[in-house]
């Protein structure tokens, strides 16, 4: 189903390169002036939902989206099968936390919750407009491309003193009716959203200053006196909001999406912005991504795997 309609209404579009510099020099002076943090991610099509490739299996010929008890119980059968596989330990490294085995079969392209991102900006954008062959022929050439800043002031996990311990944590600390988390915390489980930067151990994560974001399938349970909604447009008593289910369809994470305005006041608390890139710059943008950073496939993707999915492309 196309998104489209879902992040239109927030998005800004993107007539140039020059664009983009200002664009990023303006979330680099408010992150400073305003104590905000951001992530990046990009993708090629501006019209796909914001969906973790373990949602999307999930969605995939359904006409009802997955809740979280749906996707805790897939997830489960996922691990219990990679420790079956004997993977959860590999050789020479101990047994793995829950969250790296994520991570590692994340890496390899097998389903996961985890959301793909980037604390560097020009990565982002290069995820947005890449070149992308399947079976010797370009894909999504004639999409335009689109651009997530999310904030995650206050939610990234390596610096919460509760929540660093999922880093380490061999079982889910999310699993509904896990002890060890408190009712506060599976609450926001439901209606917020994390971010994890993972230690630089493997190059791919490192090549790409990466990390993920992660949280429960969306949920309309309160927060103090307020439900969690996303509104459809800027005019709330106009627009009014998305009902839960068709809310679940666009974004398998509680996101808020908000009009990027570095000029306003006091900032929303922890907004997504949008941005469209037009298709027709995506081979302009590569080019100075290339020229001025050396991003390409080689540096983006520096491993066996990244080879095998963009080395040889145009073999047939």
């Amino acid at each position: 189903m196309s998104a489209q309609k879902f992040w239109e209404p927030f998005e800004h579009s993107i007539d140039g390169f020059d664009e983009l510099v200002e664009l990023i020099n303006k979330v680099a002076i408010t992150s400073e002036k305003k104590g905000r943090r951001f992530a990046w991610r990009g993708q090629v099509n501006a019209d796909w939902p914001l969906h973790s490739s373990l949602y999307r299996k999930f969605l995939a010929g359904k006409s009802k989206a997955p809740d979280e008890m749906e996707m805790q119980r897939k997830e489960g059968e996922i691990l219990a099968n990679l420790h079956r596989w004997g993977l959860h330990s590999p050789m020479g490294r101990g047994r793995l936390s829950i969250l790296n085995q994520l991570a590692m079969l994340q890496h390899y392209g097998a389903p996961t919750r985890l959301v793909d991102i980037s604390f560097n900006a020009w990565v982002g954008v290069f995820f947005a407009v890449e070149k992308m062959i399947y079976n010797g022929v370009e894909q999504f050439s004639n999409a335009d491309g689109r651009i997530f800043l999310v904030d995650i002031t206050d939610k990234l996990i390596n610096e919460d003193n509760l929540l660093r311990e999922w880093e380490d944590d061999l079982h889910r600390p999310w699993k509904i009716n896990n002890p060890k988390i408190e009712a506060k915390q599976l609450h926001l489980w439901e209606t917020s959203y994390f971010a994890w930067k993972p230690s630089s151990v493997d190059q791919r994560i490192f090549a790409q200053n990466g990390g993920f974001l992660m949280g429960g399938v969306p949920a309309t349970k309160k927060i103090g006196n307020n439900s969690f909604q996303v509104p459809k447009g800027t005019n709330l008593s106009k627009d009014g909001h998305w009902k839960i289910d068709e809310l679940r369809k666009f974004s398998s994470l509680a996101l808020r999406p908000h009009k990027f305005d570095p000029n306003v006041g006091a900032p929303p608390v922890n907004p997504v912005y949008t941005f469209r890139i037009k298709s027709t710059l995506k081979l302009e943008i590569r080019r100075k991504l290339e020229n001025i950073f050396g991003y390409n496939h080689s540096t983006i993707y520096p491993d066996y795997s990244g080879f095998a999915g963009f080395g040889i492309p145009d073999m047939n």
